[in-house]
């Protein structure tokens, strides 16, 4: 009996795994209400509405703004997180850690926003004196072609580079 539901457990598991449309940066671009150059203030994970889910709120404050129009801070809600010794963990989030860099291509949910196509909507900034964006990891992300395209690999790029290319697609 134990075995049975130990086999059950583990093949609900695997269904459990996020799916995602590809999206290049072209993609990401159109279906985003802003795209920002910013550092990551804040995270706070806390309850939802209906107390069902965990959600983490990330104060942003804005650098750049390459698409839209950002206030100097934004607050991004993420599914999943970390509250009361519950661990929600959402296959495909790219955690945003306080103090880092990142570029991201963000939609407005009500008064919050959300990071377009879940993990490809960030890249992570390295510092130095030719910055580079490096794409979040999407390994947790089962990425489904468009129809009737392909879409590159998700490779670093300069972030100089990674601006043209969001600007010449707005």
């Amino acid at each position: 009996m134990r075995i049975a539901a130990l086999v059950v457990l583990l093949g609900a598991m695997e269904a459990l795994a996020s799916s995602a449309i590809a999206m290049d940066i072209p993609a990401l671009t159109a279906a985003s209400s802003e795209v920002i150059r910013a550092r990551v203030a804040t995270s706070r994970a806390e309850w939802s509405g209906d107390h069902r889910r965990i959600v983490t709120r990330v104060t942003i404050d804005v650098l750049e703004t390459w698409k839209g129009q950002a206030p100097e801070q934004i607050t991004v809600l993420q599914p999943g997180g970390e509250l009361d010794g519950l661990v929600q963990d959402v296959s495909g989030v790219a955690q945003l850690k306080p103090g880092e860099e990142v570029v991201l291509f963000l939609a407005r949910a009500g008064p919050d926003h959300r990071v377009v196509g879940l993990a490809q909507g960030v890249y992570r900034v390295s510092g130095g004196p030719a910055p580079r964006a490096l794409p979040a990891s999407v390994q947790d992300l089962e990425l489904v072609s468009p129809p009737g395209r392909t879409v590159g690999p998700r490779v670093p790029v300069a972030l100089s580079q990674l601006r043209t290319q969001v600007k010449e697609a707005r």
